[in-house]
C-alpha cells in the first residue's frame, strides 16, 4: 500500500507581489539573490513570511519548489511567463467554481486533517466502502481549500462527486452522503447551469477540477480548468500559486507551520502606482490618526480588514428587488453621504484620503438560496459583507444581497475608519427605504 500523501510532501509556494511590473521584477531578483545566499533557508519559514505581515500588491508572481536553490532559479528566470497586468480585485462571490469529479477517482490516500476527519466518518457510517472513501476525500479536499482561503462561488460534482458537492454546499449531511455512496446510489451528474458561470462584470472566475477531469463534464465551460489531483502533491501547490497570481487572497503556506524571518523588502518608488494622477482627480487630504491606525494595521496584517468592517444586515419579507433597483438605491446612498465615497491612495509614496466625485461602489448580488430561512440568509450576506477590502484606490463600503423563498436579505459594511462620521445601522435603514422608493409600483391583481 502506498504511503498517504501528507503536508510535508507538498512543494512550497513562494508568492511575491509589487505595485507595478518593474517593481515585481526587482522583487523577484532580490528574493532569488537572498535564497542563493541562504541555501539552508527553511522554505516553510520563507513561505509564511511572504504570506503574512506584508502588504499584498496587484502585480503578482509565485513559484513552487522543494529547495532554496530550486526556488531561486525559478524566481531568477527572466524568461518565465509573467502576467504584466495587475491581478483583478476579487469581490465576494467571485471565487472559483469547484467541480468534484468522482467518475475516475480511486479514493487516493491523503493524510490531511480535513480529509482524515471525513475518512473517519466514512469508517463509522459507510463501513469504509471505496465509493464512500472517494466522497470523503473529495469533501475533505474542498474543506482543505476553504481553510486555505479559497471561497468558491459554487460547488458541483459528477459521479460520486455529486454527493460530495451536495455535502460541501450543506444540502446533504456528510454521513448521509457517505451512506448513499456506500449503498451505490450516488446522485446524478450535476449540470453546470449558467448562473454558476462568471457573470458579466466578474473578473474571470476559474474552474477548479478536483479529481480526475472528465472532458465531457466541462462542455458548458469556455475556461480552461485548473486541477487538483488528490494523488499528486505538486498540483496542490500549483493550484494555490495560480489562484494567488490571479488575485485571490489564499494561504500560500499551505497550512504548514513556520516562523517569521527577515527577507528583502519591497522596492520603494516615490510615485503613484500606475502613473501620475489624472488632472481632474479629486483633491487629497492627509489621513487622520484614526484612519492611519486602522489602515496601517490592516496593510501589515493582510486580510484583517474584514475583521474591521462594521457590518449590519436586515431581512425583508417578499421577493428581492431587481438588480438595477438595488444598484440605483446604493448609488443614491453614496451620493447623499460623501464619506461613503472615501478612498485611500498612495501618491508619491505617502498615504492620503480623497473623496470620489461620483459613487463607485456597486452592490454584490449573491446567488439566490431558495431553501434557506431568514436567519440563514442574514448570516450569508453578513459573511459576504465582512470579506476583506482591497483598501487601495477602491471604495471602503460594500453592499450584499441574497434572495430566498419568502424573504431577501441585505447587508451593508463600512470600513471602521469611516464610522467616525457614519452610523452603519442608520445607513442600512436609509438604503432599505431607497430600495422601496426606487422599486416599481406593484401592479394590482385582476379580480
Amino acid at each position: 500500500m502506498n504511503r498517504p500523501l501528507t503536508l510535508t510532501d507538498l512543494p512550497r509556494v513562494l508568492a511575491v507581489s509589487a505595485r507595478d511590473p518593474e517593481s515585481l521584477a526587482e522583487t523577484r531578483a532580490r528574493m532569488a539573490g537572498w535564497l542563493e545566499n541562504t541555501p539552508d533557508a527553511d522554505l516553510d519559514d520563507v513561505a509564511l513570511t511572504l504570506g503574512t505581515g506584508r502588504e499584498r500588491f496587484p502585480c503578482r508572481y509565485a513559484v513552487t519548489g522543494d529547495s532554496a536553490a530550486e526556488a531561486a532559479a525559478l524566481l531568477a528566470d527572466v524568461g518565465a511567463p509573467a502576467d504584466p497586468d495587475p491581478a483583478p480585485v476579487r469581490a465576494p462571490g467571485d471565487g472559483p467554481l469547484l467541480l468534484l469529479d468522482g467518475t475516475a477517482l480511486t479514493s487516493a490516500s491523503v493524510d490531511l486533517p480535513e480529509v482524515a476527519d471525513a475518512l473517519r466518518l466514512a469508517r463509522e457510517h459507510a463501513d469504509d466502502v471505496e465509493a464512500a472513501r472517494a466522497v470523503a476525500v473529495l469533501y475533505g479536499l474542498t474543506a482543505w481549500l476553504r481553510a486555505r482561503g479559497v471561497t468558491p462561488c459554487a460547488v458541483r460534482g459528477t459521479g460520486v462527486g455529486a454527493l460530495a458537492a451536495a455535502a460541501a454546499r450543506g444540502d446533504l449531511a456528510l454521513p448521509d452522503a457517505l451512506s448513499a455512496a456506500a449503498a451505490g446510489t450516488p446522485g446524478p451528474d450535476e449540470a453546470l447551469p449558467d448562473e454558476d458561470l462568471p457573470e458579466e462584470g466578474h473578473t474571470g472566475a476559474p474552474v477548479v477540477v478536483i479529481g480526475a477531469p472528465r472532458p465531457d463534464a466541462l462542455d458548458p465551460l469556455t475556461l480552461d480548468p485548473l486541477t487538483l489531483d488528490p494523488a499528486d502533491g505538486t498540483t496542490y501547490a500549483r493550484l494555490l500559486a495560480e489562484l494567488w497570481r490571479r488575485g485571490y487572497e489564499v494561504d500560500t503556506s499551505l497550512g504548514r507551520p513556520g516562523r517569521r524571518v527577515r527577507l528583502p523588502g519591497h522596492p520603494f518608488r516615490r510615485r503613484e502606482p500606475g502613473g501620475p494622477a489624472p488632472a481632474d482627480a479629486a483633491p487629497t487630504r492627509p489621513l487622520t490618526p484614526y484612519e492611519q491606525r486602522w489602515l496601517f494595521y490592516d496593510l501589515v496584517r493582510h486580510g484583517s480588514s474584514g475583521d474591521h468592517n462594521a457590518a449590519v444586515a436586515t431581512v425583508v419579507p417578499g421577493p428581492p428587488p431587481a438588480p438595477d433597483v438595488l444598484s440605483a438605491a446604493f448609488t443614491e446612498l453614496q451620493r447623499r453621504h460623501p464619506a461613503l465615497r472615501t478612498v485611500f491612495s498612495e501618491p508619491g509614496g505617502r498615504w492620503r484620503a480623497r473623496t470620489l466625485p461620483t459613487p463607485d461602489a456597486r452592490p454584490v448580488h449573491l446567488a439566490p438560496d431558495l431553501d434557506s430561512g431568514p436567519e440563514h440568509l442574514r448570516e450569508a450576506v453578513l459573511d459576504a459583507a465582512r470579506q476583506p477590502l482591497p483598501l487601495r484606490d477602491t471604495p471602503l463600503v460594500r453592499c450584499c444581497s441574497r434572495g430566498g423563498p419568502a424573504h431577501w436579505a441585505l447587508a451593508l459594511a463600512v470600513y471602521e475608519p469611516l464610522t467616525a462620521t457614519l452610523d452603519p445601522r442608520r445607513l442600512l435603514d436609509e438604503l432599505v427605504g431607497l430600495v422601496g422608493a426606487y422599486a416599481p409600483p406593484t401592479q394590482p391583481q385582476p379580480a
